[in-house]
């Protein structure tokens, strides 16, 4: 089991990002987001990345789930989307979710690129990928500030795709994927909900122990100083309440699910993590397994947190490949011919 400092530590850092971001410097820790010290990098052109299988849009879209009424996705479709050859194609679609601190943007310059190889050496098969960006400080929780972030995320986001691109309706083709806090929210909405997704894989997501009253008394202090300022308080409560906690925390799902159907489960994380959430998703695998619930699990020697380690790029080929192997069989046979092939 996680120990307290884990836990606490975790927390601490999670809001101390989230403060961050309003110019406040987190004390100690660098935010999770790779590195980023305070709020959003300076704007790098999206063009700078060379993509040869996907083509890529920014775009805002509307949605009565969020207060203000709109929010920004990055939509890649396959290059050859609008060849007429392609008219009756549809195809599988992934939603990536980012992490505290960030937004889709980050996944433009962080993975966007390791996706459009995998694509182009025919290991994945020709997908739609969506990166979400969510209100600043969100929890993916439905009752939020800023409206019901759960429901656009896995309602209104779909739906607006459904509707406006080419996405196969077969279960097998719908994926979820996410890093950090946006893998925590991945995972709860799999095993909330497994019959939503076909397949869900996380990297480093913020997973704790079951129990809430394990936070030492400096770190509770913490989350009730910054918990107001971010609208997580009125979520969870002060003190944090067992109940509301154990419906988000992917840890204790697992300890309250019985079977999670045909949903395929992948996650992983790395022992150089520097929130601690390596043996987190450690403790999550083992839950997992006494559960009797399937799923795929890598501990990365050496791996760290997010885009800025180095080390997610690579595992994204790991869950891309895990994600590849669960599309429908007319969607895997939707594969760009690799250069000299």
């Amino acid at each position: 089991m996680a120990s307290k400092w884990t836990m606490a530590a975790l927390l601490a850092a999670g809001m101390a990002s989230a403060v961050a971001q309003d110019g406040a410097p987190p004390q100690g820790q660098p935010p999770p987001g790779g590195g980023r010290r305070f709020g959003r990098p300076p704007e790098r052109d999206p063009a700078s990345v060379d993509l040869t299988q996907l083509s890529y849009q920014r775009v805002e879209i509307e949605t009565q789930s969020l207060k203000a009424r709109k929010a920004s996705l990055g939509v890649y479709l396959p290059i050859d989307y609008t060849a007429p050859a392609n008219a009756q194609r549809h195809y599988p679609l992934v939603l990536w979710l980012h992490g505290l601190s960030e937004d889709d943007r980050d996944f433009h310059f962080g993975g966007a690129r390791v996706v459009d190889e995998q694509i182009a050496t025919g290991k994945l098969a020709q997908c739609i990928v969506v990166a979400v960006a969510t209100p600043r400080a969100s929890l993916y929780l439905n009752g939020e500030p800023a409206g019901d972030v759960r429901d656009y995320v896995t309602k209104d986001i779909p739906n607006w795709l459904a509707t406006n691109h080419r996405v196969s309706t077969e279960r097998g083709d719908l994926a979820l994927m996410g890093v950090s806090l946006g893998g925590m929210a991945a995972l709860c909405f799999a095993l909330s909900e497994p019959d939503r997704f076909a397949t869900v894989a996380t990297h480093s997501a913020a997973t704790f122990p079951d129990d809430p009253a394990q936070l030492p008394e400096p770190h509770r202090s913490t989350v009730e100083r910054y918990g107001d300022r971010m609208g997580w308080t009125a979520l969870l409560g002060r003190p944090i309440d067992a109940e509301k906690f154990a419906a988000i925390n992917p840890t204790s799902l697992a300890l309250r699910t019985r079977s999670i159907g045909a949903l395929r489960l992948y996650f992983d994380a790395g022992t150089a993590d520097h929130y601690g959430f390596g043996p987190a998703n450690e403790e999550l695998a083992k839950v997992l397994t006494a559960q009797g619930l399937p799923h795929t699990f890598r501990l990365i020697e050496g791996g760290k947190h997010s885009w800025g380690g180095g080390t997610l790029q690579a595992a994204l080929v790991e869950s891309l490949a895990f994600v590849d192997a669960g599309f429908s069989k007319r969607s895997a046979a939707q594969r760009a011919k690799p250069a000299g092939g």
